[in-house]
């Protein structure tokens, strides 16, 4: 159960660093076409919150139905995936709203949400799906969520820090973005080629 245990930790910290690497870089790829006023930020803050509700929700309907480790890390190679395209789609997708719309309030919601629901959406779904993925009995469901959602917020501190405080200093955004997207991709391929259902033992599920 290590390599079992390892993964977890590693996706969470990973995916759990990611998304607020995301929502950190996401006020750069705004700035130059809606500004970087506080209403900017609500729209990022209040997408990602949006974001982060349906991802609880799908990881727990997932893990509900007991879907495999390998099913659900093709939703986050689509996410991986995603990520790297993002440098490529943000641009037209600005453009053509600052052009229709002028409210940039509604601008950059809609914009926020085009670009980021998908892989945020499913990144936030990682925490909800271990949680009912790891072995073990019925009275300890509550610690384990708790230690789960702690390690991954541990991930998201690290994202936000690094994020901010080193890396966009010394490299420009959309190349950080596609880091994140081969890191994520990287670990990705990784947990597949682990077969870790393989290693869960089905009946000890919850």
């Amino acid at each position: 159960m290590f390599i079992v245990y390892g993964t977890f930790l590693i996706l969470l910290v990973s995916y759990g660093a990611a998304i607020m690497a995301l929502e950190i870089l996401s006020s750069h790829l705004m700035a130059p076409f809606f500004g970087g006023s506080i209403y900017i930020w609500g729209s990022i803050i209040s997408s990602f919150l949006v974001h982060f509700s349906v991802g609880y929700v799908l990881g727990g309907y997932l893990s509900k139905r007991n879907s495999s480790f390998t099913h659900f890390s093709l939703f986050l190679l689509c996410a991986s995936l995603w990520i790297l395209a993002i440098p490529k789609i943000y641009i037209p997708i600005c453009e053509y709203l600052t052009e229709t719309i002028d409210d940039i309030r509604l601008g950059s919601l809609l914009a926020m949400n085009l670009i980021f629901f998908v892989p945020v959406t499913i990144m936030a779904s990682v925490a909800p799906f271990i949680i009912g993925s790891i072995p073990g009995s019925h009275q300890k469901r509550g610690f384990t969520a708790g230690l789960v959602l702690f390690i991954s917020t541990v991930g998201s501190f690290l994202g936000t820090n690094v994020t901010a405080f080193y890396l966009i200093d010394l490299f420009p955004v959309s190349r950080i973005i596609m880091g994140i997207g081969l890191y994520c991709l990287f670990i990705t391929v990784i947990v597949l080629l682990l077969r870790i259902d393989r290693r869960l033992v089905p009946k000890e599920r919850f």
